[in-house]
């Protein structure tokens, strides 16, 4: 149905967006101990695992994962892929191949997502392209369900992902699902398409995009993303050229944790319908400051109620 099950059981994913940057070697981990330490700061938060993004993550990543019992999305890196270029095509998937092979044998990797918001113009080979990786992934690894694009057009997919960042809790919930309707990606590609019926979205060329019909699990697999900047010096910098999060920011800390403590709940009040989400993100990365976690990895919030936010589970059920 619309659930995500873990050995034969419900199991509701609260992750958190990772992705992989460290101060001191950007997208290389300066040890083995990083790769460690950055799994404990996300169950410390309170998440239950990471939707590893865009970056092929280093195998003793999984191993740490697998040791310390810490789900995990595995992702391709993205580097600006044009879907009609057949070479690029045809090195994506022989590139995204390897990554499953080597990656498949890692009991904490529980989904695959080959591409991140993706919708690509024109007389686009993209959707082609999407169902041939999403079939060779599942003849690669049939053991796991396949994201086929988190946050963009899917075209064949396991599970439905959706990102949004209102800010607002209650119109968060509101548009993710509404009196039966549930938020749709839309195409940006043609964003005057026609809806055709519930089950299809044309564009320009006549290619029928599916929505989502409620027959798979629909995961808010980014959100939030609130700004917070615990260093003065940077808060009195102009905040839209120095550093950035999503949304207008918290004008107090205190502010911070309700907004957050309540997008939180709205999505959780959703577990009928939605199973599972991702916040923006474990750390600071760069200019990015919306992390749980400054960029050196030293405590940027009161860590308790942070992880009393994050543990809280559906009222449905002991997930």
């Amino acid at each position: 149905g619309n659930r995500i099950y873990l050995n034969n059981e419900p199991y509701y994913q609260r992750l958190v967006l990772d992705q992989g940057f460290y101060p001191d070697g950007i997208w290389t981990s300066p040890s083995d101990e990083a790769l460690k330490r950055d799994i404990l700061l996300g169950k410390a938060a309170g998440f239950n695992g990471a939707r590893l993004h865009q970056k092929v993550f280093e195998e003793r990543y999984y191993y740490w994962a697998d040791k310390l019992g810490y789900l995990t999305w595995g992702e391709s890196a993205s580097w600006g892929m044009d879907a009609n270029s057949i070479e690029a095509a045809r090195n994506f998937i022989a590139e995204w191949a390897e990554c499953v092979e080597r990656d498949r044998n890692h009991p904490s990797l529980v989904v695959w997502t080959p591409f991140n918001e993706q919708w690509w113009p024109d007389r686009t080979n993209y959707p082609r392209l999407a169902a041939d990786v999403y079939n060779l992934t599942k003849l690669i690894d049939p053991t796991r369900p396949v994201n086929g694009v988190s946050g963009g057009a899917h075209i064949l997919t396991d599970i439905w992902t959706v990102h949004h960042y209102e800010q607002d809790p209650v119109k968060l919930r509101d548009i993710i699902y509404k009196d039966g309707s549930f938020f749709q990606t839309p195409n940006r590609a043609h964003p005057g398409h026609r809806n055709i019926g519930f089950n299809e979205v044309k564009d320009n060329n006549n290619y029928v995009f599916p929505i989502y019909d409620g027959k798979k699990p629909y995961f808010v697999d980014e959100f939030g993303g609130i700004k917070w900047v615990s260093d003065e010096k940077l808060q009195q910098l102009d905040s839209k050229t120095q550093t950035w999060g999503y949304g207008d920011a918290p004008r107090t800390l205190e502010e911070f944790y309700l907004r957050l403590e309540g997008q939180v709940d709205q999505l959780l009040s959703l577990s009928e319908h939605v199973w599972g989400y991702c916040y923006t993100q474990l750390t600071d990365v760069e200019q990015e400051q919306n992390g749980i976690y400054n960029y050196d990895r030293s405590a940027k919030f009161d860590m308790e109620r942070i992880r009393k936010i994050f543990s809280k589970k559906p009222d449905d059920g002991d997930f």
